[in-house]
């Protein structure tokens, strides 16, 4: 239901999107959705891949089993260096009772050095929501329902930058899960908006060598993260080191771009 949402939200608002082929097909393949499963069958994934207009590379990917009692849906929005504009992340994990969300916009910029970036970024209203992703913050801070969840790794905490991160685990309830579902589609909408912005903060200095030299360089090692993520080892785990490489590469960029297909 959520990937419906949020896929079918930007594919009627960016006209230029379009499927493109998963690092699991060849060279010339059509586009396509990869479906993968585990050699004893009680797992099974699909993976599709997007890019048009301002979305450099957008891919849904999920897997689930029955018999052990867990599914997982995330979408990876990566934005193109005509802006600044922050990436966006909706991961959705459910092991028996229990949803585990993680739902963030990584910044293109050090926020440390860059106030304006992070007031209009993070806590500027969006005029699609009303609201700005501090709001939804500080919402779910206050909500008993929502338990925050801090990783024990470094590497996983390093990358978790962004001041509005939604990382909780929440009790499964049809009310829970609409309340996530929403939650996902505001970030959604707040996102576009964003990527849709034409002046400002954003564009400022967006020619320049140094900026483009910066965002390269940012959003290699951002889309690379999944890559040094502790919990792929899990995936691997369960669907054997071949596949889970074509799938990491896959969230990572489009096969058919040198800056990813010689990496």
């Amino acid at each position: 239901i959520i990937e419906a949402d949020l896929l079918g939200m930007v594919q009627q608002h960016e006209p230029a999107l379009s499927q493109r082929r998963t690092w699991f097909a060849e060279l010339g393949a059509p586009p396509t959705a990869h479906t993968f499963t585990t050699a004893d069958g009680k797992c099974e994934g699909t993976v599709a891949a997007y890019k048009g207009g301002r979305v450099d590379w957008i891919t849904t990917c999920k897997f689930f089993s029955s018999e052990l009692g867990f599914g997982n849906l995330r979408i990876d929005g990566w934005v193109n260096r005509e802006t600044r504009a922050p990436h966006v992340a909706v991961h959705l994990c459910i092991v028996f009772n229990v949803l585990f969300i993680y739902i963030g916009m990584p910044p293109r910029t050090n926020l440390v050095l860059d106030d304006t970036y992070n007031n209009h970024v993070y806590g500027a209203p969006r005029t699609c929501t009303g609201k700005s992703l501090n709001d939804f913050h500080v919402e779910c801070v206050e909500d008993r329902a929502f338990k925050q969840y801090v990783s024990k790794s470094h590497v996983v905490n390093a990358f978790m930058v962004a001041p509005t991160t939604l990382l909780y685990t929440v009790p499964f309830s049809e009310k829970n899960f609409e309340r996530v579902r929403q939650l996902s589609m505001d970030y959604m909408r707040s996102w576009l908006e964003l990527v849709d912005e034409t002046e400002g903060v954003l564009l400022d200095g967006i020619d320049t060598r140094e900026v483009q030299t910066e965002l390269l360089q940012l959003d290699v090692r951002t889309r690379q993260f999944c890559g040094r993520d502790p919990d792929t080892k899990n995936v691997a785990n369960i669907f054997g080191l071949e596949t889970t490489d074509k799938l990491v590469r896959t969230l990572w960029g489009d096969p058919d771009d040198p800056i990813w297909s010689s990496r």
